[in-house]
């Protein structure tokens, strides 16, 4: 820090500044700033100082100290001082440009303590010559792959964690990274416990002084796939058994009703048809859960209005007594696969059983634009809206499937079908809402509109049918 008086001459210097400039503390006393500075800057640096008397604000400058006949590039932050003060009109405070090899230091300094934070293995490295070299590790990574920093540091990482049969998976990555490209995958690495599963993020985090650095973080998948291999166990067991017992069960009930003499053993014949039938009915929904929680999102184009309309046209066979009214615009489409229909069935057969009377259902598809939308092809929604006319979702499912409730509050098997819509619709980054009013049940998913389909002169085309 330094004070000028108004003829632009040093009237007050740190001692710490006076001694870097190589230069005594008194002898820099009455000199003018510019005798400190490189010739080529000080018509910068007497325009800046010029601005701040004139107009009385605070001006930058970048330019150059020579320090024992050597150049060093500053940054000093100019103010004007206060006219009552006896130290000077202007003060400087000078800010020293760090070289490359103390800023990457530094940075250094500062990623091997962010990645400390985290719980997940992580390390710093720097691509050099389209390899890896490890510059920093944090804790998780030392536990997971058994390696600490002064062992590693220095040496290429994908010699150590990589197994050779994904050598060239692992250098597509650096590659993808070295063209300042974020990568997500799963991958296999070897650790102290043998090749394991990992979630990969390989980001580029600097390119400085021809210095490219990336950082690389594995999050354990291991306990994960485990948990969801036990998971597909237990419902191929459960869903095999109850399938079995059921066949045993509804055949059982047959025979009992075909065969009974009093109107109560016909009675109660029928109930144990009807309770195992719904129990055959969750065992599907479950298999239904089981396919998408187990299995990537699709990405399959399907035509919306092609999969209601075969819906309605089972269900109308099905339920004969229901009357279904549709408005279809044909053709809408969206990347969920084949399970879409699915979640339209389960919506169709929710609003028929769970109805008393004689339901009245409504089945739309169409398409909307968002207000920051001006084009077909560009952030368009498919809307699909199932309305019924019956005694509406309890409330304890509606918390638990559209507001985010504990989802202890479940019972037994009921919303599985709703449960199932939603994680078709969210797995193709839709969304799925409720109301109720005027005594009917508005169910309404929203999906991005396929945009890679070309629109055709049949689009905007309407199939109204309400038999």
């Amino acid at each position: 820090m330094f004070f000028l008086d108004d003829d632009l001459q040093i009237t007050r210097i740190a001692g710490t500044l006076a001694e870097w400039l190589d230069h005594e503390h008194e002898t820099l006393l009455g000199e003018p700033v510019t005798a400190v500075v490189a010739q080529a800057d000080v018509g910068a640096l007497q325009t800046a100082l010029s601005r701040v008397i004139e107009t009385q604000t605070a001006q930058t400058v970048a330019c150059r100290f020579v320090v024992d006949g050597e150049t060093v590039p500053v940054s000093i932050d100019f103010a004007p001082v206060a006219a009552e003060s006896t130290l000077g009109a202007v003060i400087g405070t000078v800010h020293r440009e760090t070289v490359p090899e103390e800023r990457s230091s530094a940075q250094l300094v500062r990623l091997r303590n962010f990645i400390e934070l985290l719980d997940d293995a992580a390390v710093v490295y720097e691509l050099v010559d389209g390899e890896p070299l490890v510059q920093a590790v944090n804790s998780a990574f030392e536990g997971t792959f058994g390696y600490q920093p002064e062992y590693i540091v220095g040496e290429s990482l994908n010699d150590y964690i990589v197994p050779a049969e994904y050598q060239a998976e692992a250098a597509r990555f650096d590659e993808q990274v070295a063209d300042g490209n974020v990568t997500t995958e799963l991958v296999r690495r070897q650790t102290t416990n043998g090749v394991q599963e990992f979630s990969y993020r390989g980001l580029p985090i600097d390119r400085t002084e021809g210095h490219l650095y990336g950082l690389a973080i594995y999050a354990d998948m291991t306990e994960t796939q485990h948990a969801r291999q036990h998971l597909h166990v237990l419902h191929r067991v459960l869903r095999h058994n109850v399938r079995n017992d059921l066949t045993v069960i509804l055949g059982m009930a047959e025979q009992i009703s075909d065969n009974a003499t009093t109107p109560e053993v016909t009675d109660a014949a029928s109930r144990i048809i009807s309770h195992a039938e719904d129990l055959a009915g969750v065992s599907e929904k479950a298999r239904m859960a089981e396919n998408m929680l187990g299995d990537s999102p699709s990405d399959t184009i399907v035509e919306v209005g092609g999969s209601a309309s075969e819906v309605v046209a089972d269900a109308r066979r099905k339920w004969p007594n229901a009357t279904i009214e549709t408005d279809i615009e044909t053709p809408v489409a969206v990347s969920t696969g084949l399970e879409i229909k699915d979640a339209i069935e389960n919506l169709v057969e929710n609003a028929v059983t769970h109805n008393t009377g004689s339901p009245t259902i409504r089945v739309t598809t169409r398409t909307e634009t968002p207000i920051h939308a001006t084009t077909r092809a560009t952030g368009q929604n498919v809307v699909i809206t199932v309305e019924d006319d019956g005694p509406g979702i309890p409330e304890y499912e509606q918390a638990v499937i559209f507001e985010g409730a504990d989802v202890t509050q479940l019972k037994h098997g009921s919303g599985l079908g709703l449960w199932v819509v939603r994680w078709i619709v969210e797995s193709a980054d839709g969304s799925v809402s409720y109301d109720r009013a005027d005594g009917w049940t508005t169910i309404t998913l929203r999906l991005p509109l396929a945009t890679d389909v070309e629109d055709s002169p049949e689009n905007g085309a309407v199939n109204l049918d309400s038999r």
